[in-house]
């Protein structure tokens, strides 16, 4: 098959499927791209809908591709419906308006839905989530000055938008199940860290909290406490939309199983962004991530494959969230950890988090110290590079020369 005589038909009009929408022309593909969304607009970039969009009514949205784009580069659009099958023996896709679209190359940037939230008492249509556009538009109109805010799950967006509510002058508590805020950084130094800064910026965090009930605005806590509220906002977590190649048997397990290059187990077939769960030969298993910087590698990868090219950089997966005043980023996902290293300046709060595993870094997370997650990042993606640990321990020494200082990895 002659690469630009195929036609490549996108799923899923969220980040990833924008970003391969630009891969495949920006890489010289001129057969016919078919971009396909449930949303009725064309891919948007998500971070903004926790912060901007809340924060300042009206605030206008940034376009992962741009209506001139679509036009300029021959780009076949269907926004506002979905595919509900795939039929791998005839390479067509059908939609729910029974049309059908035919393929040679597909991927599957279907992303993932938020979890409901079900709490005995309190109508399901009154819970606001944050997804899409439409959401976060829905939750700016109840923000006000005095409004009692109550958000449940204290995640990255959970804590963004108790950050963005804080900021328009409402009463915001957080209510969170585990004992401590992101338990998922495996850091009880960052938690801790991004607990003060929100106490200090007047939001009542509580923690091992657990919802009992509702008789209305009033929310009933396990322990017997009760929490009136305006407005309840659910942050606890996405599932992949996986039923889609669910139903075409590819191969699934809590996402659609890819290879490094956003291969499935169809070779026709390729998947990028929230919804898979890829190989990631920097961490050396499988794993579903939830980011923008996830989103536009494995586009990447992905639809030079679907074109037969090489696939690109491979990086260790990095996070970043905003939260009113504090930048907090996380870069690795390491799976054990046996040593940390915390460097922390008393001045103004900032802190560095280095995660080691016997002499190698395998993560880091920062805080308010955004140059210092550059380097962090150079040291993960280069295995023949690293940190000297004794050296990290002194904050006195710049980082810089802790990198320099540090003998060089076998990259074996």
């Amino acid at each position: 098959m002659e690469v630009q005589g195929f036609s490549a038909v996108i799923v899923g009009a969220g980040h990833a499927g924008g970003r391969a929408v630009k891969v495949l022309r920006e890489a010289g593909f001129q057969g016919t791209v078919t971009l396909i969304g449930a949303e009725p607009h064309l891919p948007y970039e998500r971070p903004p809908l926790s912060k901007e969009f809340l924060q300042v009514p009206g605030a206008r949205q940034s376009w992962v591709v741009e209506p001139d784009y679509v036009h300029q580069q021959d780009i076949q659009v269907r926004l506002g419906c979905s595919v509900v099958s795939i039929d791998r023996g005839r390479q067509v896709v059908t939609l729910d308006d029974a049309s059908e679209v035919a393929y040679d190359r597909l991927l599957l940037a279907t992303g993932a839905s938020v979890r409901q939230l079900s709490i005995p008492g309190y109508p399901p249509a009154h819970i606001h989530y944050l997804r899409t556009i439409a959401d976060a538009q829905a939750l700016e109109r109840r923000l006000a000055p005095g409004r009692r805010v109550a958000i449940i799950g204290g995640g990255f967006i959970g804590l963004e938008v108790a950050a963005s509510a804080r900021a328009r002058g409402c009463e915001v508590v957080v209510l969170e199940a585990a004992d401590r805020l992101l338990p998922r950084l495996g850091s009880a130094e960052a938690s801790e860290h991004v607990l003060s800064h929100h106490v200090r910026c007047g939001i009542d965090v509580r923690l091992g909290a657990r919802l009992a009930g509702s008789d209305g605005r009033r929310l009933r806590l396990s322990d017997g406490g009760v929490l009136d509220t305006d407005l309840l906002v659910a942050g606890i977590g996405v599932s992949p939309n996986i039923e889609l190649a669910s139903r075409a048997q590819l191969a699934t397990d809590d996402g659609i199983l890819t290879d490094e290059y956003g291969r499935t187990s169809d070779p026709n077939i390729f998947a990028a962004g929230d919804v898979t769960r890829q190989w990631n030969p920097a961490l050396g298993r499988r794993v579903r991530l939830e980011s923008w910087q996830n989103a536009n590698l494995q586009a990447e990868a992905a639809a030079r494959s679907m074109m037969g090219l090489p696939p690109g950089r491979c990086e260790p997966p990095w996070v970043w969230s905003d939260q009113g005043s504090l930048n907090l980023q996380v870069a690795g996902a390491p799976a054990e950890i046996d040593r940390t290293i915390v460097r922390h300046d008393d001045v103004d709060g900032s802190t560095s988090i280095f995660q080691f595993l016997g002499e190698r870094l395998v993560g880091g997370i920062t805080l308010n110290r955004a140059k210092e997650m550059a380097l962090i990042r150079r040291v993960l993606t280069d295995l023949t590079s690293s940190f000297d640990p004794t050296m990290l321990a002194d904050a006195s020494i710049s980082l810089r020369r802790a990198m320099r200082a540090a003998p060089v990895r076998d990259p074996r």
